[in-house]
């Protein structure tokens, strides 16, 4: 069976192709140009992984992408790291882009899987989470068949961005690991091998044919924010301690600060550690049989090996990460 993934290069989107190929379906991935050489397939998989160079921002680009294909997974974004015009250029207009294309091109049995991890979660303001949002409503709107996944926070090896700063901080021999809030709001983190598994899970789910499918990922269950801060200390073997500042004083701290520049951003964090992240991960479990890994497992197979205690992640994969990184149930 023929795949297209959207964000291929990306952390999670490098795992999906890999975790399809490696389960014997051909896999198009969509790559932007001059990122050919970011994603890195085994060899042993390379003859199964096929490169469309186009950028959801070029419509143009992206003609012939769903061709032949039986599924595609859109996992492409800008990340909140962005300015909104691009994340918006991205997760709207592209989305929008990509749609269209499915619609002129995709074979009659085709179906569109959107995964975005923004879409549910807290009510605390941040445009990329309602760009996210739009883009899911875009993808309901068509005509096309969809399926939504929804995972919450996403880790794994190889994971530059979020996982591997957590390591190094947590793993540091020394020093106080400062949580700005008392630590008891849960949150939920799912391991990339998990979210892998259940969408290669759902093309042979053949109620997801016929019925428009929406599915949370997640752990198996929320652990407050102190727990998990402490498991991935014990994880890396790091001698850092954490410490707790009252909620209160941070608000005052806020407020003081607030008084001579903008605290958005500030307000924004307070207000989503206030909360917990809860989420309904049944649908999941009882339809596809999802059986997501406890974090303290997970955290504990992620820390494995120096992968993550480098600055600059170049010089693990130059080592020969993409090897380690395998298949989505590594």
């Amino acid at each position: 069976m023929k795949i297209a993934v959207t964000g291929a290069t990306g952390f999670i989107g490098g795992y999906m192709v890999r975790g399809m190929a490696a389960a014997g379906h051909e896999v198009r991935a969509l790559v932007r140009p001059g990122r050919e050489s970011a994603l890195e397939v085994p060899q042993e998989y390379a003859d199964k992984v096929e490169l469309h160079i186009g950028d959801l921002t070029d419509a143009a680009s992206l003609q012939g992408l769903s061709k032949g294909c039986r599924f595609m997974i859109h996992l492409a974004s800008a990340h909140d790291h962005f300015t909104q015009e691009q994340m918006h250029a991205v997760n709207v207009t592209g989305t929008e882009n990509l749609v269209r294309e499915c619609e002129e091109n995709a074979p009659e049995d085709f179906q569109l899987i959107n995964v975005a991890s923004a879409v549910i979660g807290m009510p605390v303001y941040s445009y990329y989470r309602d760009s996210k949002r739009v883009q899911e409503k875009i993808v309901r709107a068509s005509s096309l068949r969809w399926a939504s996944f929804r995972p919450t926070l996403v880790y794994g090896i190889g994971d530059y961005r979020h996982t591997a700063p957590l390591l190094r901080k947590c793993g540091a021999p020394k020093g106080t690991y400062w949580v700005p809030h008392e630590g008891l709001s849960k949150i939920n983190p799912v391991h990339v091998g998990d979210l892998v598994d259940v969408v290669r899970t759902f093309f042979d789910y053949e109620r997801g044919r016929e019925d428009y499918r929406v599915f949370e990922i997640a752990g198996p269950e929320g652990i407050p924010f102190n727990d998990f801060i402490d498991l991935t200390i014990a994880a890396t073997g790091g001698g850092v301690r954490r410490r707790n500042i009252p909620r209160r004083w941070v608000e005052r701290m806020i407020f003081l600060k607030g008084l001579f520049k903008d605290v958005t951003k500030e307000r924004r964090g307070a207000g989503y550690f206030s909360l917990h992240h809860e989420h309904d991960i049944r649908p999941a479990r009882e339809e596809l049989n999802f059986d997501p890994r406890p974090f303290d497992v997970g955290i504990r197979q992620v820390a494995q090996g120096d992968w993550w205690r480098h600055e600059d992640g170049g010089a693990a994969r130059n080592a020969g990460q993409a090897a380690r990184l395998g298949t989505g149930g590594v």
